[in-house]
């Protein structure tokens, strides 16, 4: 990447930065910002108490949040375009674009949820049901870098053993077998099938008000529904963390240790974040807001700004927003488009796919006893 923006004319870099989506999304970032300032001085608000109300919190978060969302979405969608314009290899770029499809997922719905309190709890099932198909979407991508499941098997095969990550990597090290395609395929699926399962069931309870988003409460249906995706994740995880500790030799072509990082740091980065404003919220950090009605007109009469509940979904859905900018960032030179442009880089995944169909009939008769 340095290589190539060195080589490049001084009129070559100002093109290369103009027509960047990443250069228009901080301007535009940087623009609001500075509108926001204008805006705050121009009205001077010396008594700020006027402002710490519901109506004023929700719709200065509900506009921050905002920005960035949108921005981020763009930015996302310029990238998506980019990659049906200059698509040289369908199976994988198809991958990436859904893989890109999280951050515009993850924006808008916590958008909504800024915008629509009661929303929020089918926002955060929506998340996590993309969630799982993104990174079912990567273990494909993956595949197909290695040749498709022929080329994966092939590659397993041609392994003495299994490397399992921590913790059962120290004291078990299984024969490799194609039957490993399954299970490591299994172990993805899986979380796509439990996640929308689970976000099915907490719909239902939730309608019939025996969910209780957020509460620790074990005659209410969150915690069991929170138990179960989170051991789902987990597997997951491991799943395609022990996929790609086996094959990261094969995969360097493709630089995958970037994206792997990414997606990781993407799905760990939201739920820790969620755990951590739970734990805030149990321990009072997190608590009701005051509103005095005498100060100020739009607490309605009311001495109770938010609930905890309420907090936590400002607080949560404002740093995805943000966040999800910064992601659409990496996202550009991580899943770029511009290898796809080098005929170099989609010959070695066609090269691969050849390779495992020609070789695949010997690894079945090699396997013939094996059972799945």
């Amino acid at each position: 990447m340095c290589r190539q923006w060195c080589k490049l004319s001084f009129r070559g870099k100002i093109l290369s930065v103009v027509t960047n989506e990443i250069t228009w999304g901080i301007f535009i970032i940087l623009a609001c910002a500075i509108a926001l300032i204008i805006v705050w001085v121009v009205n001077k608000p010396i008594e700020w108490q006027k402002y710490k109300d519901p109506v004023h919190e929700q719709k200065l978060m509900s506009i921050i949040g905002g920005i960035f969302a949108i921005v981020a979405t763009l930015m996302s969608l310029a990238q998506i375009v980019q990659h049906l314009v200059h698509k040289s290899h369908k199976a994988s770029q198809k991958r990436i674009i859904r893989i890109l499809c999280l951050v515009p997922v993850y924006a808008l719905t916590s958008w909504l949820s800024l915008l629509f309190f009661k929303a929020a709890i089918y926002m955060e099932f929506i998340q996590q049901c993309y969630e799982a198909y993104a990174m079912y979407c990567f273990l494909l991508l993956l595949t197909k870098y290695l040749g498709g499941h022929r080329g994966v098997k092939e590659t397993i095969v041609h392994k003495e053993t299994i490397h399992l990550v921590f913790p059962f990597g120290c004291c078990c090290q299984p024969k490799a077998n194609p039957k490993w395609v399954w299970y490591f395929k299994i172990g993805l699926l899986q979380y796509s099938w439990i996640t929308p399962i689970c976000s099915g069931i907490a719909v239902i309870l939730n309608l019939t008000n025996v969910y209780s988003n957020g509460l620790w409460k074990f005659n209410q249906g969150y915690p069991y529904i929170t138990i179960i995706i989170t051991i789902s994740q987990i597997l997951a995880l491991y799943f395609l963390i022990t996929f790609y500790s086996n094959m990261k030799d094969e995969l360097k072509p493709f630089q995958p240790l970037a994206k792997f990082i990414t997606i990781k740091l993407l799905v760990f980065f939201i739920f820790w974040q969620s755990v951590i404003m739970s734990s805030l919220a149990a321990a009072g950090v997190l608590r009701n807001t005051l509103c005095d009605p005498q100060v100020n007109a739009y607490c309605h009469g009311s001495t109770i700004g938010f609930t905890v509940e309420q907090e936590k979904i400002l607080l949560g859905n404002i740093l995805i927003c943000v966040e999800m900018f910064f992601f659409s960032i990496a996202h550009h030179w991580i899943f770029s488009w511009k290898p796809y442009a080098n005929e170099a880089f989609t010959n070695i995944i066609e090269s691969r796919s050849l390779q495992a169909i020609n070789n695949h009939n010997n690894i079945d008769r090699q396997f013939a006893t094996t059972c799945f």
